[in-house]
């Protein structure tokens, strides 16, 4: 460990010497002060959700969780896991979910999402998501300064909503109730839920693709998802 440190403190003047040759040029100051801004909103969003989990410890948790049966063609393919926690004014949804499907070749989808919500509001939300072990999305929006931002490889872009109170994750536990359009955090936009009646709601995504959400009683009992390579089905395990 001395040694470590020996080595950090020799290359410690290198690092500043090469840092003011480079300070000079305006592009360089720009860039470093994109950088400082994504550093300060990641170091903030780590200690929001560090506050929101510590109070989860301290405090008593209600805690539901949904499996769901991923099918197509009458086969299950995969499950997704969705566990909803409660506590005082703030919920937060976890999602896992397993995907092994051939279509011409064989695709191996793993996702794992989490949406933070306090005072009905979304605060934090995140989605990885790998193809064959490759990782094909990695993002992340955070509520700063009451400004939605989205992070992803580095980078920060501003998003032009007020308030999200709900977002896809929600209906699988519970109906819209009224509500016109729900957010895709994986899009990163706004998708319109329309109403087909006996408690059934299209939500509309880009490129054809929507969802169908059924319920009984304010529950989802299944979820039809449909696009153009295919369709499948997702149905709980327990309703």
């Amino acid at each position: 460990m001395k040694e470590l440190i020996i080595k950090l403190l020799v290359m410690l003047p290198i690092l500043i010497l090469y840092l003011f040759k480079k300070i000079k040029s305006n592009t360089v100051i720009l860039s470093i002060k994109e950088e400082l801004k994504t550093a300060v909103l990641k170091v903030k969003t780590f200690l929001f959700i560090l506050a929101v989990l510590i109070s989860f410890s301290f405090a008593k948790v209600n805690s539901k969780v949904i499996t769901y049966h991923v099918i197509k063609n009458n086969v299950l393919i995969g499950t997704i896991e969705i566990n909803k926690r409660v506590i005082n004014d703030s919920v937060i949804y976890l999602s896992e979910s397993h995907i092994k499907v051939k279509f011409l070749l064989k695709f191996n989808v793993v996702a794992k999402e989490k949406s933070v919500y306090k005072d009905g509001v979304l605060v934090y939300s995140s989605i990885f998501r790998t193809l064959n072990k490759k990782t094909k999305t990695d993002n992340k929006i955070v509520l700063d300064n009451g400004q939605y931002k989205l992070q992803s490889t580095g980078n920060s872009t501003a998003l032009g909503f007020n308030r999200i109170k709900q977002n896809l994750i929600t209906l699988y536990f519970e109906e819209p109730n009224g509500a016109g359009y729900v957010f895709c955090d994986n899009l990163g936009t706004m998708s319109k839920i329309t109403p087909l009646g006996d408690s059934r709601y299209k939500v509309e995504f880009s490129n054809g693709a929507y969802n169908v959400f059924h319920y009984k009683n304010g529950q989802c009992v299944k979820i039809d998802a449909v696009n153009k390579l295919f369709n499948v089905t997702l149905i709980p395990v327990v309703i």
